[in-house]
């Protein structure tokens, strides 16, 4: 796609009856933020951004500030937008919504900025010839307020219960127009075993397409239940009583003509290239540290629990729906198409940009290191005995947050995909997060994160 220049966008914006430009971003504690500003004053500001403190980056989800060498109330970034990613909300229709990379004040991208880093790595993919394409499966739950004025679940049913989806098809219209009115494409819509809990998977496409959707995606969700007096959250464990919500993220690796799924291989008993084996050994090999960066929250790991269809254990396998990664089945009618790569330990309290650009760093490792995973796993490991787990090579994941982050700091991939300044960063906002909920019940941190994501 062809880059729009800032004086055909104000153009459109002032056809559209756009009144106020909001200039977006998703922190490192997993929060979108923004500035926005009326587009009778934009001025220079399409092409040279707003202006933000350069100690925001260092913000915790409580808006504190830890300490990180030059990112100070001294001195600012700048917030410039991607002219491609303008939308006009759905529910706003004066307001337009761009996604922005952080600059610094001498017009060079922020290196450690998290859109930067993912369309960096996306790069280095495209120079060996290959394009990923990805989506972000999310589940959520809904909560209504009861008579109590407690928060308790919205008309919990059992998984694929016909009486809730017929609850949610009384919103479920407006919330695929909102959706459309933006680009993304819902596929499928379903209830999920959770309490309340449902799931609306969107169409694949390019990474940081894929990565922006994710942010409009829960934005517009939020926002169409709240209409209807409904909260809905995407918290990994939001209640500690049921199932859990993940973000599960899907990812096909294709030509440069975009015409051959190079992940998929006929003869083979998975339906796997030698590439895909490859690219699965990265994740395998980097998946500790990795799980800071796509299970970002202290809740995430209420939720990674053995047995509880979560993924526990460093582990792939066919339809295992227990394993980290998993090789979903394919279709008769599509085989090459439909062969993707699913990582199942993901949550919606990633910075999506970190994530995706993460799995795509150590997959792109194993690629170059022609990494192996160990064999498959077709059972669910937790039903194994300890002596069979460790002669089969199967490790548990972290089973902490702080246990993720030393992962993620001792492992040289991360350092080198972060930089040194983004890896202190992001493990500084991250290890506030454990300090503060360290004194909290587990009560306590899974309904702070259902308030918050």
């Amino acid at each position: 796609m062809a880059q729009k220049n800032a004086t055909e966008v104000k153009k459109e914006l002032a056809e559209k009856g756009v009144e106020l430009v909001e200039f977006i971003y998703h922190d490192f504690a997993g929060t979108y933020r923004g500035k926005t500003m009326l587009l009778s004053e934009i001025g220079s500001h399409l092409e040279d951004g707003m202006g933000i403190t350069k100690a925001q980056p260092a913000s915790t989800i409580r808006d504190e500030i830890v300490n990180v060498a030059g990112l100070t109330p001294v001195g600012e970034y700048r917030l410039v937008p991607d002219l491609n990613s303008m939308q006009i909300l759905p529910y706003a229709p004066t307001v337009a919504t761009f996604m922005c990379d952080y600059y610094t004040e001498d017009g060079q991208p922020l290196v450690f900025d998290s859109r930067v880093i993912l369309q960096k790595v996306v790069k280095q993919f495209n120079e060996q010839g290959l394009f990923p394409v990805m989506t972000i499966e999310n589940e959520f739950d809904l909560y209504e307020k009861a008579e109590d004025g407690n928060m308790v679940p919205y008309r919990p049913d059992v998984c694929f219960s016909t009486a809730s989806m017929d609850d949610v098809y009384t919103f479920l219209p407006e919330l695929l127009h909102n959706l459309r009115a933006v680009g993304i494409t819902p596929v499928e819509y379903y209830p999920e075993a959770g309490a309340g809990q449902h799931e609306l998977p969107v169409a694949p496409t390019m990474p940081i397409l894929a990565a922006d959707n994710e942010v409009r995606f829960k934005r517009i969700v939020k926002h169409t239940f709240a209409q209807h007096g409904l909260a809905a959250t995407f918290a990994p464990k939001p209640n500690l009583e049921t199932a859990g919500s993940g973000a599960h993220i899907h990812l096909s690796l294709w030509n440069q003509e975009h015409t051959k799924n190079v992940l998929y291989q006929s003869d083979d008993p998975l339906k796997l290239s030698q590439l895909a084996y490859h690219f699965i050994g990265g994740l395998m090999e980097h998946i500790n540290g990795l799980c800071a960066l796509t299970c970002a929250s202290v809740n995430s790991y209420q939720r990674l629990q053995p047995g509880q269809w979560s993924s526990a254990y460093a582990v792939f396998g066919r339809d295992n729906r227990e394993a980290a990664v998993r090789i979903p089945s394919i279709f008769a009618g599509a085989k090459a198409d439909s062969l993707n790569i699913e990582l199942k330990v993901s949550d919606a309290t990633a910075n999506v940009y970190l994530a995706l650009a993460g799995i795509l760093a150590a997959g792109l490792d194993g690629i170059k290191q022609q990494a192996m995973p160990d064999a498959q796993v077709d059972v669910d490991p937790a039903t194994l005995s300890e002596q069979e787990r460790q002669k089969r090579h199967i490790k548990r994941l972290p089973s902490s947050l702080d246990q993720a982050l030393e992962a993620l700091k001792t492992d040289p991939l991360f350092e080198q995909l972060l930089t040194p300044t983004g890896l202190q960063l992001y493990t500084g906002v991250k290890e506030a997060d454990v300090e503060y909920y360290a004194s909290k019940s587990a009560t306590e941190i899974a309904e702070s994160h259902r308030k918050f994501y």
